[in-house]
């Protein structure tokens, strides 16, 4: 097995981290993606691949840190969204993940994307939408120069993610600004895999259709359907259905995401095995089956 995406490095795992990671290959994972979410947590995860043979780093920085307001101490309120971050400083950021990219322990561009979910409540601006994609877009143009693949988190984004990935008129036109490319043709150079993924039915079928696109799950597979969507297309069961199992991968999202089992506790790489036996049972599958050809497609998509 391979968990395609951990977050080792972070404060949750301070305490224990080598009991954890020895934990993990003794239970059957033999490779683990450490992925990165900021310039700060990237050379982290960077750092550690480096300690270990079989652990590997993702370098990225999360959509929300694009629309996450910075308090500066010099001032009593909130900047506005559009002096949040200057240019500059932006720019100065993508050329760190750029630096790290250049290892050769890093094997993808991520985790990046596109995150509209308000944990305040208050939905999140236009100009918050705009400075998420505007970053994304930015780590995609990385991702196609490096020529590596890209982890991509997506929550509540479903419309705008799908059009920014596929070249359409509506991706030449609206989303990019001083890019009319679109970005299907050399993302299905590379791959794109769909972290945590999802979608329901008919956003799935729409992303079955474009090339390289692969689909991650996690824990949150084995939590119960609520009754009222069971069978539906909001069931991410049935989705799971109309995926290629070469298209499949899997991953922890540790600390994050625990299974069913351990629903409320940390998670962490050995418990990678519930979400491939969930699999298993939906797929219709053995579980060495679904162990074998998620191993597979990892170590193809990452060139691990």
């Amino acid at each position: 097995m391979i968990d395609t995406h951990a977050h080792l490095n972070f404060q949750d795992f301070s305490k224990d981290r080598e009991k954890i990671i020895s934990r993990a290959f003794q239970s059957g994972v033999e490779k683990i993606i450490n992925v990165g979410t900021d310039t700060k947590e990237s050379a982290k995860s960077l750092k550690l691949a480096e300690e270990y043979e079989n652990i590997y780093a993702s370098v990225g920085i999360h959509p929300q840190y694009f629309s996450s307001a910075k308090k500066f101490s010099i001032f009593n309120f909130q900047l506005p969204i559009n002096f949040q971050f200057s240019n500059f400083k932006i720019k100065k950021d993508i050329e760190k993940i750029k630096q790290l990219a250049k290892n050769k322990k890093v094997v993808a561009i991520g985790e990046i994307g596109l995150d509209y979910f308000s944990h305040s409540g208050k939905e999140i601006t236009d100009e918050q939408k705009k400075a998420q994609k505007e970053g994304f877009i930015k780590q995609l143009e990385l991702a196609q120069e490096l020529n590596l693949p890209v982890i991509i988190h997506c929550r509540e984004a479903y419309d705008d993610l799908y059009v920014i990935l596929s070249d359409s008129e509506e991706s030449r036109n609206n989303i990019t600004s001083d890019n009319k490319t679109g970005f299907l043709t050399s993302l299905g150079m590379t791959g794109v895999v769909m972290h945590c993924y999802g979608g329901d039915l008919e956003f799935t079928k729409k992303l079955l259709k474009l090339k390289n696109i692969y689909f991650s799950f996690n824990g949150n597979i084995t939590y119960p359907i609520k009754k009222e969507i069971q069978g539906t297309e909001k069931d991410i069961t049935e989705s799971i259905k109309i995926i290629p199992p070469e298209r499949i991968m899997l991953e922890t999202d540790c600390p994050f995401l625990a299974p069913q089992k351990f629903r409320g506790k940390r998670n962490e790489p050995a418990f990678v095995k519930y979400t491939a036996e969930k699999l298993a049972e939906i797929k219709k599958c053995s579980f060495k089956e679904i162990n074998e050809i998620t191993t597979q497609n990892a170590e193809e998509f990452f060139g691990i």
